[in-house]
């Protein structure tokens, strides 16, 4: 989703598939990274962060290179979630490319609401944490990976002669099956992980009353 909601912002939206590969490959190989460092290093009990897990120090040095990335996180997702709203509010109106007061004035009103929302979700729910993960997986999950290979099968099948274009481009093929393949798995393993996860830590107590610190 956010693809496409930064790509219309973009000067030539023609460029957007080589922000994409840049960030897919950055991303997965930076993942995949830090991923195989924190298990070797820390084990498989690892806290959430899993920065919280290094000695007091070393956390301390994480949480204050992270925190400025978590920052900028949030505001891409309100922004994110914001735009939507102002989009379908303005859609046909002078206000979505003009600066008047009212564009502005609902701009900001919508930028609040939606930190505030967030703010009130994450404070006032106590598994909030594993919410993450359920939307993680059920979109998440399809939004990085399933929806780009279903994208490609489906372009390939209406513009290259359906089968045909398959058999052209086996290599591509079958690297989109592969990743709708992989967007399906993590969407029920992650599903199943996270549900499994708020069992046991209501059955041990650990889930704390809602806008507590506990």
């Amino acid at each position: 989703m956010q693809f496409f909601i930064l790509i219309s912002e973009m000067r030539r939206p023609q460029d957007a598939m080589k922000a994409a590969y840049t960030l897919q490959i950055s991303a997965t190989t930076f993942y995949a990274l830090f991923a195989a460092v924190t298990y070797i290093y820390l084990g498989p009990d690892v806290a959430s962060p899993s920065f919280t897990s290094l000695p007091l120090k070393w956390s301390k040095a994480a949480y204050a290179i992270a925190i400025p990335n978590f920052l900028v996180a949030g505001s891409l997702y309100s922004h994110t979630a914001a735009k939507l709203l102002f989009i379908r509010l303005f859609r046909k109106s002078r206000h979505l490319h003009e600066h008047t007061a009212v564009g502005w004035g609902v701009w900001i009103f919508l930028i609040v609401l939606m930190n505030a929302a967030a703010f009130v979700l994450a404070i006032g729910v106590p598994i909030f944490n594993y919410l993450i993960g359920i939307a993680a997986s059920l979109f998440a999950s399809w939004y990085t990976y399933g929806i780009a290979g279903a994208f490609w099968l489906y372009d390939s099948w209406m513009d290259k002669g359906r089968f045909e274009g398959w058999k052209r481009m086996w290599v591509m093929c079958g690297v989109s099956w592969l990743t709708l393949a992989a967007g399906a798995f993590i969407c029920v393993a992650g599903m199943y992980v996270t549900v499994k996860q708020i069992v046991d830590a209501y059955a041990s107590g650990e889930v704390s009353e809602p806008f507590s610190c506990g």
